[in-house]
């Protein structure tokens, strides 16, 4: 084994492996001051159903303009925020990757190595696009709040009625999955496959 370049490889893995940890939270800081966010605008809604008439429809189809205003503006600023969230996801993927290269580096120069990887060692895994699992939910999730809020705050500043508003809240959570998507599949398409084919262990 090439003690130069295995010392090379170890300190790349030591500043990676410390980039990844350092986006996944910023990441998680990201999410935080979103919740904070749409905090503000969920407080002025309930105290507005406090003083209400009772009727849940009409009161959240009559709110104040300010009040429908900010929950638009509020949409859209959860949507950035998950723009953002999902490039971190991104760049946390193309470290993990590498990381599973220099894992792998170390298998190809001793192959007694190998039947303690238990972490991948292929630059396919983990996928960019990560159906049904965390990041999934978590873009639905926030495509989720968001769409709820933009429906309200529509429902309130137009006359287009409940089912137009939905309609547009809809199409506003299948606009978080679809950026998601194509910002994955753009990743997935630009990306030059070495070793496919994985070292470790299964564990399962």
């Amino acid at each position: 084994m090439n003690k130069d370049s295995s010392d090379f490889m170890l300190v790349e893995y030591e500043k990676i492996a410390s980039a990844y940890f350092g986006l996944r939270d910023q990441s998680n800081e990201w999410f935080k001051a979103y919740l904070a966010l749409i905090g503000l605008p969920l407080t002025v809604l309930a105290a507005v159903l406090k003083l209400g008439d009772g009727n849940l429809s009409d009161t959240l189809g009559d709110l104040p303009q300010l009040v429908a205003a900010l929950l638009v503006l509020v949409s859209f600023l959860g949507f950035f925020v998950t723009l953002s969230v999902i490039s971190m996801r991104m760049e946390m993927i193309l470290y993990a990757r590498t990381i599973n290269l220099v894992r792998r580096y170390f298998g190809d120069q001793d192959e007694k190595l190998r039947k303690f990887f238990i972490l991948p060692t292929s630059d396919v895994l983990p996928p960019f696009y990560e159906a049904w699992r965390a990041m999934f939910w978590q873009v639905i999730m926030l495509g989720f709040l968001d769409s709820i809020i933009l429906t309200v705050g529509i429902q309130s500043l137009s006359t287009c009625g409940w089912a137009i508003s939905i309609f547009i809240g809809v199409l506003f959570l299948l606009l978080h999955w679809f950026v998601y998507y194509l910002s994955a599949l753009k990743r997935e398409k630009g990306w030059t496959r070495h070793f496919s084919e994985d070292l470790s262990v299964p564990n399962i």
